[in-house]
């Protein structure tokens, strides 16, 4: 028997049983658009993370304080206070060409905001000039700042589309001043008077926090006028000029860190340098994980599904067994009847694959159209597992009922009642 003969006979035993092959089918198509459906939610909830990641600015290197050693336990004391602007200046001495460009951030707290008759609260952070090419935001209107600005600690903002936008409203804030007011020790309140420069484009929320709710003030200004902190910074980071020699660059700042902290041991080290491609690889480890899990949970309704397929072919071969015993009669092969009933099988699971990622994808697009928040993005090698793994159940639980029926004996299965 030629092997279209055996595909031809293998639809036919289908098309003839049309109830009980569309409920074998069903387990499948379920097992199917679970794992798309599942494995989707992973795929987008890792995708998100990535994007939301990049969106803080491609290949940085930030170097933060680490906490002190205290009484022999590492980590234990407070926040180092030794990162400077003067390090930021001899990391870019020292790194050069190599980086696109290198800034400082000093945060400095919450503050109450007054102009225009209005008022608003938002979080300051002193920030050097190159802080736009370092976290790629560029400017809705106006300009940032520049060098002089940074130098003379000058009492100047760029500000974010929603502090903007609660503060001004539809009035132009470029060149307009704000109070910033913070109550100090006596119920005395701070009052300082800023000058707008900039407006920052929208970047919408990170991790549930907005960004676009912020001013940005120069470094010096929030050492010398906000914190009085003027010797350290919270961060340095720097943008490298790839992701392949992020690698190459994290090592030299560490080293150029080393020396001018005067640091022999690098155990013991004051500062904590850390580059996006560590961080993109834990968060890929956590989300690959978690979409193992998923799959994993919708593979369980495919292997359902093959226990069902075997169910059947085994009724299917008991129902059938003259019908078999005739086509060894006439000369039929083991290998003709075997193929027959194998390709039986995996005609049913193909085709279940098949409706199953119609409905797989009809989930997904569901679940965007309800809840557009939630993360969902089907890939080709996900189709592409999902059709194999069930054409593979077919393969696999339809072996043994095949095997069963091309094993019969031809007379013992003529005799059959």
């Amino acid at each position: 028997m030629r092997l279209f003969d055996s595909f031809r006979e293998g639809l036919r035993s289908i098309a003839v049983n049309k109830l009980r092959s569309s409920l074998t089918m069903l387990g499948v198509i379920i097992g199917v658009a679970s794992v798309i459906a599942m494995v989707a939610v992973g795929t987008g909830a890792s995708q998100q993370v990535q994007s939301t990641i990049l969106s803080l600015g491609s290949n940085l290197i930030t170097v933060t304080p680490q906490a002190v050693t205290q009484a022999t336990l590492r980590g234990a004391g407070p926040q180092s206070q030794n990162l400077t602007l003067e390090d930021m200046g001899a990391l870019q001495r020292e790194l050069g060409d190599s980086i696109v460009a290198i800034q400082a951030e000093q945060q400095a707290g919450r503050w109450q905001l007054t102009a225009s008759g209005t008022n608003w609260n938002s979080q300051v952070i002193g920030v050097t000039e190159q802080y736009p090419m370092v976290r790629e935001w560029a400017l809705a209107s106006g300009s940032f700042f520049d060098e002089s600005h940074v130098d003379g600690a000058q009492l100047v903002a760029v500000i974010g589309s929603t502090t903007a936008s609660n503060l001004f409203g539809e009035n132009d804030p470029i060149g307009q001043t704000m109070q910033l007011r913070q109550v100090a020790g006596g119920n005395r309140a701070r009052i300082l008077t800023f000058r707008v420069i900039g407006v920052l484009e929208p970047k919408g929320t990170t991790f549930g926090f907005s960004r676009d709710d912020l001013v940005l003030v120069p470094t010096t200004t929030a050492q010398r006028v906000l914190t009085g902190r003027t010797g350290a910074v919270n961060a340095i980071v720097i943008k490298a000029a790839s992701s392949e020699a992020m690698a190459a660059t994290t090592d030299l700042v560490r080293e150029t860190l080393l020396v001018r902290h005067k640091i022999e041991d690098p155990e013991s080290v004051d500062f904590l340098v850390q580059n996006q491609n560590d961080t993109l690889a834990a968060l890929d480890s956590v989300t690959g994980t978690f979409t193992l899990l998923l799959g994993a949970i919708g593979g369980i309704s495919l292997l359902v599904g093959g226990i069902g397929i075997m169910n059947i072919m085994l009724v299917s071969v008991h129902e059938r067994t003259r019908e078999i015993g005739i086509r060894k009669a006439v000369g039929a092969r083991r290998r003709d009847i075997l193929s027959q009933f194998l390709i039986e099988a995996m005609t049913l699971t193909g085709t279940g694959g098949l409706l199953g990622i119609l409905l797989g994808w009809a989930i997904t697009e569901a679940v965007k159209r309800v809840n557009a928040s939630v993360p969902v993005a089907i890939t080709p090698g996900t189709v592409a597992v999902a059709v194999g793994v069930s054409v593979a159940i077919g393969i696999i639980f339809g072996l043994y009922p095949a095997m069963r029926a091309a094993r019969l004996h031809p007379i013992e299965a003529l005799r059959y009642e």
